[in-house]
């Protein structure tokens, strides 16, 4: 998502600096999972919905790095953003057996903050002076899944300049967009 740093004239921290937000959607814990390694991007050798999810939060996230890199010296900065874990219409849909979705719904008592919450990181990332570019911005709470938002560790091997590089590579080959101005 980019967002301007200007909005209906308000004038806002770091006004005049082009944001690039990524929104890592909820699931810095499907980064993490075993499936989603970087192999197979269009799922050609097979498809599983929480193995493409996974693997498309991983890529927002390398991405990312990899433009705040191409990005550093400049007055720009990107940033990847994910809110957690929160309680929203999606997990209604996640799952179709009623065991899965009893899971679900016990998850979303004890582990899961808000919708309301899950917005935070994206408002800091956005206006906060302190949002560096390359920063990953999450909830500070329990296991990521919710709280105050603030810069987090990336998942392992997600900053790897070497995967950042190829992953730009293989987008520009399978999207047939370039952005001259940004190569490395």
């Amino acid at each position: 998502m980019l967002a301007s740093a200007r909005t209906s004239g308000q004038r806002l921290p770091g006004e005049g600096i082009a944001h690039a937000l990524d929104e890592a959607e909820g699931d810095v814990i499907a980064a993490t999972w075993r499936s989603a390694g970087l192999t197979d991007l269009m799922s050609e050798r097979g498809y599983r919905p929480m193995s493409a999810y996974a693997k498309s939060k991983r890529a927002n996230i390398v991405f990312t790095q990899e433009l705040a890199r191409r990005l550093g010296g400049s007055a720009h900065r990107a940033l990847a953003v994910h809110p957690g874990s929160a309680v929203t219409n999606l997990q209604r849909h996640t799952f179709t057996r009623r065991m899965g979705r009893l899971l679900v719904a016990l998850a979303a008592r004890t582990l899961m903050g808000s919708a309301d919450g899950a917005a935070w990181p994206s408002l800091y990332a956005a206006t906060h002076p302190d949002a560096a570019n390359g920063a990953f911005i999450g909830p500070a709470g329990r296991d990521q899944t919710s709280g105050t938002p603030k810069p987090v560790p990336l998942p392992a091997g997600a900053g790897s300049p070497d995967l950042g590089a190829w992953l730009w590579r293989e987008s520009e080959r399978l999207t047939g967009v370039t952005f001259p101005a940004l190569q490395a």
